[in-house]
């Protein structure tokens, strides 16, 4: 019954739906499209984009195509059709005066790399000439460290853009014009609601020990020490992938004998906020055996999903540990953690397990994080809290300490 009374609401659903598109066809104005010039064609491609140094105010990375519309009308509106890779279709106005510009810059730039409109057919095989190399495209209204080659560092906001210049608002030198040329590399910077640049200390890509589901920027990496007597590196091979390897410095402990650990993750970038991953810890564990430092394996296979920012996100993961001795925990840990960045250098960090396994409990981290553009130090306390027997227990002085010095440089 219930689905038979759902059936006509369904339909009337539907018509309506129908109704309102078919009367929007209606009495929408006509329009056409409008090429800006036989070099690209009636459809930009981000190929076209880079090439020509067209539309600043939309990142390449998030480009799919562009085309221009006219309605057939009085006023004659001219709009710019753009969609992007996050799904959306963004309309905006454009002006006679833009449009032409926009023409020029084509045509300009066709005649500097020895091309030419070849007969209306776009250009092809013409590669993005930048002159900050692997880096993304400069965006109007962000924010950016900015290096030059000569050593010349400084922070800016991005008012203007052309194919040869830069123009930045820095709250020390006050509007400063650079050539594109000279600009050796930048990095996007976040500012804060009160206006105040905040230095760029990361991509997020961990808690204290736990993993999120950002990655390493392809390029950059990060050495770690933890309480001392653990050692880490990580890597970004690419924006997607990194791996890391964690190592015991125990003295009066023989090589054989120390814990050795790999630690790769895979993520992806799902929308503007939401991230995912599937990565592994997976050690060698000693067995003390002090005649031929054996050991088995051992470690936990983790699925997470992160929300947020580099600065500000949630973490929720599950994961399955497993050994070499016994395969693979029936049971899995789950994680829940966060981080909330409250000043230019002090973030609030937790990460929370929960265990299923025999008579369960919740256990984890929490504390702060200091953070500089190639330093970290991690200051963590530790609680548990098992579910049944023992009560809750935990301290408020320093049982997690870590210190991370980042290198390389984030390439696109």
């Amino acid at each position: 019954m219930k689905r038979l009374l759902l059936l006509p609401l369904l339909l009337c659903a539907l018509i309506m739906q129908c109704t309102t598109a078919y009367a929007q066809q209606e009495t929408a104005p006509p329009t056409r499209i409008l090429s800006i010039s036989p070099i690209v064609g009636d459809t930009i491609s981000p190929q076209e984009k880079a090439t020509y140094g067209l539309f600043p105010y939309y990142a390449t990375g998030n480009f799919r195509y562009a085309y221009f519309t006219q309605r057939l009308a009085p006023d004659s509106t001219l709009t710019l059709n753009t969609q992007l890779r996050d799904g959306r279709l963004v309309q905006r106005p454009f002006t006679s005066e833009e449009f032409a510009t926009t023409h020029f810059m084509v045509e300009n730039r066709a005649r500097e790399l020895g091309g030419g409109s070849q007969g209306g057919a776009p250009l092809v095989g013409l590669n993005a000439v930048t002159s900050t190399g692997n880096n993304p495209e400069l965006v109007l209204g962000s924010t950016y460290q900015i290096t030059l080659h000569n050593g010349t560092s400084f922070k800016g906001n991005l008012v203007g853009l052309t194919l040869t210049s830069a123009d930045f608002d820095t709250p020390d030198l006050g509007r400063v014009t650079v050539q594109r040329v000279d600009i050796k590399r930048y990095v996007s910077l976040e500012v804060n609601k009160g206006g105040r640049v905040r230095d760029d200390v990361g991509n997020g890509n961990r808690l204290f020990f736990a993993p999120t589901a950002r990655s390493l920027r392809k390029g950059e990496g990060y050495v770690q020490n933890i309480d001392i007597f653990l050692l880490g590196a990580n890597y970004g091979v690419t924006d997607n992938f990194s791996i890391g390897l964690l190592a015991s410095a125990i003295p009066g402990i023989g090589l054989g004998n120390q814990v050795v650990a790999l630690t790769p993750k895979l993520t992806t970038k799902v929308s503007d906020k939401w991230d995912v991953g599937v990565g592994a810890l997976i050690a060698r564990i000693p067995d003390f055996d002090y005649d031929n430092g054996s050991g088995f394996g051992a470690g936990i296979a983790y699925g997470l999903a992160t929300y947020g920012t580099a600065d500000d996100n949630l973490t929720m993961g599950l994961g399955y540990g497993f050994s070499g001795q016994g395969g693979f925990r029936r049971t899995p840990v789950v994680l829940l953690g966060g981080a909330k960045r409250i000043t230019n250098r002090v973030s609030l960090v937790s990460e929370n397990y929960l265990f299923v396994q025999g008579a369960g409990g919740v256990g984890g981290l929490y504390g702060i994080r200091l953070g500089w553009p190639r330093t970290t130090f991690n200051i963590g306390s530790f609680y548990v809290a098992p579910f049944e027997g023992g009560g809750a227990f935990g301290y408020l002085y320093p049982v997690y300490l870590d210190v991370a010095l980042r290198f390389g440089q984030p390439k696109k």
